[in-house]
C-alpha cells in the first residue's frame, strides 16, 4: 500500500467488499422462493423467504452473499422451517460498494421486528458479529446459532493491518478515522462479547479447528461470555466450507429441534 493514500481513502477501503453475483445454485434457489421487500430508514432491501412453519433466519458473512447460507437453508427446509435470506448490503445484488454498519444494523433490527414467529438466526463469519451486535430490547431471535464469528470489530482491523501491511501510525489514523465517522464508541457497539454478555436467549456456537481466518479461539471466548451457549468446536472444518459440512448442518437441525 502507497504511504499517500489519504486516511479518508484507506477507511472506503477497509469498508469496502467484494461485490459476488448469485451462482446459478443459488439463482435456482431463489426462483423457488417468495420475494419480500422492507423499508428501512427510506430504503428499500429485497429478501427471499421458503417453507412453513417456525421461521430461521440467515445471514452470510463478509465478501460473499445469500448464495453461501443455501445448502443450511435446504437442510432446514427439509426439517419443516421456514428460511429468510437476504444481501447483507452491499453485498450481492444489494445496492453499492461499501459496507455502512450502522445500516446493517438497522436492516437487521427491522427484520428482527417484521418476521412473525422469528424462531432464531444463523449467522456465519462476519454475520455473527452483525446478528449478535444488531440483538436489543424488543423483538427478536429466540435462539442464535453462530458459526465461524469473529468476536470484535477490532480484530477486522488487525487482520486488514496485517494484509495491508500497515503500521501502527497508519493503524491509529485508521482507528481514528473511523471513530470520527461512527463516534468513539463504536468499538463497544460491535463487540460480539458485550452483546452476548446481554442478550438472555440460547446460542450454540460452532467453529472450525482448520478456520485460518477467524481463529477458534474466538469461538471459545464467545462461549465464555454467553450464559447460555453451546460450544462445539468441528475437526478439520475450515473458515469457509463450515457452512456446506453435513454434520455442522446435523448439529444445527438438532440443536433448533431441542427449543
Amino acid at each position: 500500500m502507497l504511504r499517500t493514500e489519504s486516511v479518508d481513502d484507506l477507511v472506503e477501503r477497509f469498508y469496502t467488499v467484494v461485490k459476488l453475483p448469485h451462482d446459478p445454485f443459488a439463482k435456482a434457489f431463489l426462483n423457488r422462493c417468495r420475494s419480500r421487500t422492507l423499508k428501512v430508514d427510506g430504503r428499500f432491501y429485497k429478501y427471499f423467504q421458503s417453507g412453513s412453519g417456525p421461521t430461521v433466519l440467515l445471514v452470510h458473512g463478509l465478501n460473499t452473499n445469500l448464495g453461501s447460507m443455501v445448502p443450511i437453508a435446504e437442510d432446514l427446509l427439509a426439517h419443516g422451517y421456514r428460511v429468510v435470506l437476504f444481501d447483507v448490503p452491499p453485498h450481492g445484488e444489494a445496492l453499492g460498494t461499501t459496507g455502512d454498519p450502522t445500516e446493517i444494523r438497522a436492516l437487521l433490527r427491522a427484520l428482527y421486528g417484521g418476521l412473525p414467529d422469528l424462531h432464531a438466526v444463523v449467522c456465519h463469519s462476519m454475520g455473527g458479529l452483525w446478528a449478535l451486535t444488531a440483538r436489543q430490547a424488543g423483538p427478536g431471535p429466540r435462539a442464535v446459532v453462530s458459526l465461524s464469528s469473529p468476536v470484535t470489530k477490532a480484530f477486522l482491523v488487525e487482520r486488514f493491518a496485517e494484509v495491508n501491511g500497515l503500521d501502527e501510525d497508519r493503524v491509529r489514523e485508521l482507528t481514528g478515522a473511523i471513530e470520527g465517522r461512527f463516534g468513539e464508541t463504536v468499538w463497544q457497539e460491535y463487540s460480539a462479547l458485550r452483546a452476548v454478555r446481554a442478550i438472555d436467549v440460547p446460542g450454540l456456537v460452532i467453529h472450525g479447528t482448520a478456520d485460518d481466518h477467524v481463529p477458534p479461539a474466538h469461538a471459545e471466548q464467545l462461549h465464555a461470555n454467553w450464559r447460555q451457549s453451546t460450544l462445539e468446536l468441528v475437526d478439520g472444518v475450515g473458515h469457509f466450507d463450515i457452512v456446506e459440512a453435513p454434520g455442522v448442518r446435523k448439529i444445527i437441525s438438532a440443536f433448533l429441534r431441542s427449543l
